[in-house]
């Protein structure tokens, strides 16, 4: 079973109308599905499901803005940028304009978007995040910088220190890049060459993913089809 010119004519005109308002209780259901779908570990995902219900139910208990920067800040953690994206785009103009900590929120995702992950980094380091918000964008940080040294690990063989803290968002701060190196040569086993100066990473160990089998793949996608028109 395949998706119909009608089912594809839905979902768009669904996408469209989901820009423009709250989450209805079928979206936020298909949410929740599509989550089920990943086995990635979601941070934080207690908290953005009850914030989604308070969203859904009208934010009793907490303004709307405050509600929609925690929200929007535990979505770029997760590097959810579609999640994200559409969020913004259904947050009405005078909220933005009433809480303009959702626009220097934004600026990290659109930072995100872009893969600027060097203005991703000064953006959260340089920008007062105020309590509410704080523990997300650390978290942002430590996740951004972490999965810099996953790619590094991939795709280097060596690596100068410059580039190094350049790519795991220290290049203004080498004292912070050293003490990160040091780390990783302890507990990773990355080494350094004193005779070129260079560092060479360890490769990270392959993950054992099961792949899924083309029937799954294809009854996913016919539920997940069944789910939109119904």
């Amino acid at each position: 079973m395949f998706p119909t010119q009608q089912t594809i004519k839905h979902c768009r005109q669904s996408k469209n109308t989901f820009k423009n308002r709250r989450l209805t209780l079928t979206e936020r259901n298909l949410c929740v599905w599509l989550r089920g779908m990943s086995s990635k570990i979601v941070l934080f995902e207690s908290t953005a499901q009850e914030l989604e219900k308070q969203e859904l139910e009208g934010a009793n208990g907490l303004a709307l803005g405050d509600l929609h920067c925690q929200l929007l800040s535990i979505y770029l953690c997760n590097f959810d940028l579609c999640h994200a994206k559409f969020l913004w785009k259904r947050i009405s103009n005078e909220e933005k304009t009433s809480f303009p900590l959702l626009g220097q929120i934004w600026e990290v995702g659109k930072k995100l978007w872009m893969k600027e992950h060097n203005a991703v980094f000064n953006l959260l380091r340089n920008t007062k995040w105020p309590p509410s918000v704080e523990p997300y964008m650390t978290s942002l940080e430590e996740n951004l910088r972490q999965k810099s040294l996953q790619l590094i690990g991939k795709a280097y063989l060596s690596i100068t220190s410059t580039t190094f803290a350049d790519l795991v968002g220290y290049v203004d701060h080498p004292e912070n890049a050293e003490k990160l190196l040091a780390k990783l040569q302890a507990e990773q086993g990355w080494t350094c060459d004193p005779a070129s100066q260079l560092i060479i990473p360890k490769r990270p160990t392959p993950a054992n993913i099961p792949l899924m089998r083309n029937e799954e793949q294809l009854q996913s996608l016919t539920q997940f089809v069944s789910f939109l028109e119904n």
